[in-house]
């Protein structure tokens, strides 16, 4: 009959009892709260609860022994059968199912960290049309083999670069520049023979710059040839 109402328990109520009555009996002279923390945990997993060793209540229990040590007490006597043979587990339970709880949560909680996907800022760059992205690309070699002076470029340069029509060139930065992306070298000038890049893109472009000059000091001329023939 005592056996038939333990079934119908929860597992994890059913694992609280388990261990604290263990516990209570105390038949070893050293190692009985690590078998009746054993024990909990077989219960566990004989009810559903396969934590595969990812769900540690050791670690719970050894971060507050007082709070652990008061709860599986319960101010109860030293003798057996002064009172701790047939105890109101409330307190104890309610400590037990409540670190369990939190165990649990923790546990969600670094699954979440490990695998969701990280919500980070997209880089800006990736606001720019395919072949903005590819201007800053060759804007960037150009930096690097020669200086950040030699990052003004021509329409010509866009017809080399991109292989279009110089009609479609001027277009192009027209639009850019209308866009805010480019501006022209010298506003004041009749005619545009050269554009940069606004402020905001300038600065990216150049912080870029410095960050790659360390790392591609040795790269000869024919590697960085290949490096731009591949940008496009």
């Amino acid at each position: 009959m005592a056996q038939r109402r333990s079934r119908q328990l929860p597992g994890p109520v059913r694992a609280g009892l388990l261990a604290h009555r263990f516990v209570s009996i105390h038949p070893f002279g050293d190692g009985n709260g690590r078998t009746a923390r054993a024990l909990a945990t077989t219960e566990l997993w004989r009810s559903g609860y396969d934590m595969r060793g990812f769900l540690s209540l050791e670690e719970h229990y050894t971060a507050d022994l007082n709070a652990y040590y008061d709860n599986l007490q319960m101010r109860l006597p030293v003798n057996f059968y002064d009172g701790r043979h047939d105890p109101d587990h409330s307190q104890w339970l309610g400590y037990f199912l409540a670190t369990m709880a939190s165990a649990a949560h923790n546990l969600e909680q670094q699954a979440v960290s490990l695998y969701a996907p990280e919500q980070r800022e997209a880089p800006p760059w990736e606001s720019l049309r395919r072949v903005q992205q590819q201007l800053l690309n060759r804007l960037l070699l150009r930096g690097l083999e020669e200086s950040e002076a030699a990052m003004a470029f021509s329409p010509g340069d866009m017809v080399e670069w991109f292989g279009i029509s110089a009609n479609t060139a001027r277009d192009w930065l027209v639009k850019w520049r209308d866009e805010g992306f480019v501006q022209a070298l010298r506003p004041d000038a009749e005619r545009v023979r050269a554009y940069v890049l606004t402020e905001n893109w300038s600065s990216l472009l150049n912080m870029a710059l410095s960050n790659a000059s360390h790392s591609t000091s040795q790269i000869g001329p024919r590697a960085r040839h290949s490096m731009q023939k591949t940008t496009c």
